[in-house]
């Protein structure tokens, strides 16, 4: 006996132990999938086989109570199921990197604990963070223990500011807030110079355009960044100290500032400011080189006081030139007047205190003319 049908939809429900779908439990290890035949004639009278087309297997995700259902374009269905923790443990995750500075690059893990893990597959989640901007939590996709465990997040980022950090958490289909303190730690220094600060080039000259560098040495920085620095010169007008943020090394070393500017009137141009927890002041001589003044007499007797003859406005006129000759017109130094200053010594001999003479060529027409004393007496 032959039965014919001219079309004759089959659907078959195949379980990993060929059960119907009312029989079959679904768990982690079972897949269900739905088959519809194309259609055709069964005939009794001999074995034969039959085909069925399971569709083209793309899916997107879902959610269907306790399983996710991952669903195809022509209805073939699997059936996974969904990750759940009974608990996560907010108040006891772990960070391995505790300090979050404001403004400072920062990188870390934070370990949180679960309970009552279902074994199921997870998704991965990317946070960013609230009431403090610029950090990010990012987990990959995993899949959770049977029981207890703990899941690993990865968070970077720049806090903007400091105060806490905010992430609300949804995981395993509980909610987690993690909160976190960004703070701010002041730049610290034990020792800081200013009162020996050192300026290149020298020369400030009224009325000039100048662009040069502070350097001011210190010690022992707590390897903090200094905030950057921008201040307008007080006393003469018209300079500028700027410097970028810095950080204060334990080993110590210079702090390096730039100058700028055009100095209105000759002077001293003072910048007052604070780094490391010290006052600091760096005062700038500004020359001018239509009032040069010749110190009539000097004392170089390595007391720190007028060792030195010197004329600071030669420092803006850089073709002038020194001469010193003695009472009877012998020439006995020859220098530039940029950076000059005498010692008091001839050949590396002391020279007898005595008075000397001195030209100075300006430029190609003007010389200045005149004498000092070499005197050596220590002040009491």
């Amino acid at each position: 006996m032959t039965i014919n049908s001219t079309f004759l939809n089959i659907v078959f429900v195949i379980s990993l132990f060929f059960v119907s779908p009312a029989m079959a439990t679904v768990d982690q290890d079972t897949t269900i999938v739905m088959a519809t035949s194309s259609g055709g004639s069964l005939e009794n009278t001999g074995n034969g086989s039959v085909e069925f087309s399971f569709g083209q297997l793309l899916y997107a995700n879902e959610i269907a109570n306790t399983h996710n259902v991952n669903q195809g374009i022509q209805q073939p269905s699997i059936y996974e199921l969904a990750s759940s923790v009974s608990s996560l443990s907010c108040d006891n995750y772990m960070l391995d990197n505790t300090v979050l500075l404001k403004g400072e690059m920062y990188n870390g893990v934070v370990i949180l604990p679960y309970l009552g893990g279902n074994g199921a597959n997870y998704l991965g989640l990317n946070i960013s963070s609230s009431s403090v901007n610029g950090l990010t939590m990012t987990l990959p996709s995993g899949k959770l223990a049977r029981g207890n465990g703990s899941i690993e997040l990865v968070l970077k980022g720049v806090p903007s500011d400091t105060g806490i950090a905010l992430f609300n958490l949804v995981f395993g289909t509980k909610t987690c807030p993690i909160s976190l303190r960004v703070y701010t730690i002041q730049p610290e220094l034990s020792v800081l110079r200013c009162d020996n600060f050192s300026l290149y080039p020298s020369a400030v000259g009224k009325n000039l355009d100048y662009s040069g560098e502070v350097s001011i040495t210190y010690s022992g920085g707590n390897n903090v960044k200094t905030a950057p620095v921008s201040l307008s010169s007080q006393g003469v007008n018209g300079l500028v100290l700027k410097a970028d943020a810095m950080s204060l090394n334990q080993t110590g070393g210079l702090l390096k500032y730039t100058l700028l500017g055009k100095p209105g009137s000759a002077g001293i141009a003072v910048f007052s400011f604070q780094i490391g927890g010290k006052a600091c002041e760096v005062s700038v001589k500004v020359l001018d080189s239509e009032m040069i003044k010749v110190s009539d007499f000097f004392s170089p007797n390595g007391d720190g006081l007028n060792d030195y003859w010197t004329i600071p406005e030669l420092d803006l006129l850089t073709d002038s030139r020194v001469f010193i000759f003695d009472r009877f017109g012998r020439l006995l130094v020859e220098k530039t007047g940029a950076a000059f200053r005498w010692d008091g010594l001839i050949n590396n001999i002391p020279a007898p205190v005595d008075s000397y003479w001195y030209l100075v060529k300006l430029n190609e027409i003007e010389t200045l003319r005149g004498n000092f004393t070499l005197m050596r007496y220590i002040a009491i």
